[in-house]
């Protein structure tokens, strides 16, 4: 039998699939790190500087109960010249739900340039899969702590990635013109 993603121990196994406990760990672990590094280096412009634009972003939306603006950083990759990014957690995801709910208010700065995105998100199984490639030829490391992929053991050609492609949501971002 082959395994599936996300496997034991990975990062996204702990945000969706592991016990409640494990789960709440994971996320107050990752919030703590947003929250006391990420974005107040961002925000100065020192993270900018030694290269975090090139992989992480921050992505402004506007709460959908308060109505306050919220700034979440976010891992982006571009694939064919898109600015693409991953709700690990799906639709469970607070910048998620808040990004559907008001979907104009949103705003990105990627390093030191700001823009305003037109959304797509991206629901066919098929182009999720495509970007997972993707993710996994460009990006190995990456892949083995999100989501326990393992480049000795595993093949792209024969690899279960259904369960994997249904827990999360991409969504690609492009400037307006």
């Amino acid at each position: 039998m082959v395994e599936g993603f996300p496997r034991k121990g990975s990062a996204l196994y702990n945000l969706q699939t592991a016990d409640d406990a494990e789960r709440g760990k994971t996320l107050k672990r990752w919030k703590k790190m947003n929250k006391y590094f990420v974005l107040p280096f961002y925000k100065i412009g020192v993270l900018p500087l030694f290269g975090f634009g090139k992989i992480f972003l921050i992505l402004t939306t506007k709460g959908r109960i308060s109505g306050k603006m919220r700034k979440t950083p976010i891992e982006y990759r571009k694939m064919d010249g898109v600015i693409t990014i991953v709700s690990a957690r799906g639709e469970e995801s607070d910048w998620l739900k808040n990004l559907r709910a008001n979907p104009d208010d949103a705003r990105v700065r990627r390093g030191f340039h700001r823009f305003i995105p037109r959304l797509e998100f991206i629901d066919n199984f098929e182009e999720k899969e495509r970007f997972i490639q993707y993710y996994i030829r460009n990006h190995g490391k990456a892949a083995k702590m999100l989501f326990g992929w393992n480049p000795k053991t595993d093949d792209l050609d024969t690899a279960d990635f259904s369960a994997l492609l249904n827990s999360i949501t991409i969504i690609c971002l492009y400037e307006s013109k």
